[in-house]
């Protein structure tokens, strides 16, 4: 298929943001996101980007990789997506901020963003397999992104002065934490006490406080670590385990 002429007719969805109005065209063979002057087509085959917010449009088209997936910022609500480009390395290829949530109709825009979000995940559920959630934490460039894959959850970060974020850790329910690595670090954590924020380090001890590991998570903010933290803690030792 002509990543350039993609004619299907579509169904239209537009939620309020930050930079203006969203709009999610779903059609057969591709879905369509616009939004200020960016235009992001995901088909089968391709990945095409028209930006036009410059004097001299830019367009950019490459073979879709892997997988896409749909994420939600926690907390702050933006939506991205994010696209696999080589085994264990992903990139943002879109995102938008919602509206300000603090004006009058800022609940009803982020009811309609969250919408538009469940719309686009449907269309994209074919390009992500096993992957039940996808979060992201932190502003700009610097977000992470974090797959729950239900048994485990996958975590990338962007290191410094590069465009695409790598896979550094994996966190199973049976408590196996894997650190990325040639080779790769595998040690055990069953407690979520066992799970903590060490500066710009997220920790993993034993019941004695001895370190198993450590994995650097840079650029996000403290609350952000917190979040991971939070989450990793409920992976290898749920709430209800034992109810």
């Amino acid at each position: 298929m002509d990543p350039y002429r993609l004619a299907e007719a579509a169904d239209a969805v537009e939620a309020p943001t930050r930079e203006g109005p969203l709009r999610l065209e779903v059609a057969p063979r591709h879905v369509v996101l616009a939004l200020g002057g960016r235009r992001t087509t995901v088909s089968r085959q391709f990945v095409v980007d028209v930006d036009t917010r410059r004097r001299r449009a830019r367009q950019r088209s490459r073979p879709r990789a892997g997988l896409v997936v749909v994420a939600r910022d926690v907390p702050h609500e933006d939506l991205g997506v994010w696209m696999e480009t080589a085994p264990d390395r992903v990139e943002r290829i879109f995102g938008a901020e919602p509206a300000d949530l603090i004006a009058p109709d800022g609940l009803a825009n982020l009811r309609s963003l969250d919408r538009l979000a469940g719309r686009l995940r449907g269309a994209l559920a074919g390009y992500a397999p096993g992957v039940v959630r996808a979060y992201e934490l932190g502003r700009g460039l610097d977000k992470v992104l974090l797959l729950d894959r239900g048994d485990h959850l996958v975590t990338y970060v962007r290191p410094l002065f590069r465009g695409e974020a790598r896979r550094v850790l994996d966190v199973h329910r049976d408590g196996r934490i894997v650190v990325a690595g040639d080779p790769p670090v595998v040690v055990r954590c069953r407690s979520r006490f066992g799970v903590t924020v060490l500066g710009d380090y997220v920790r993993f001890a034993d019941p004695s406080g001895v370190d198993l590991a450590r994995v650097a998570v840079r650029w996000i903010a403290r609350e952000d670590r917190d979040e991971l933290v939070r989450r990793f803690g409920d992976m290898v030792d749920p709430p209800d385990r034992g109810v």
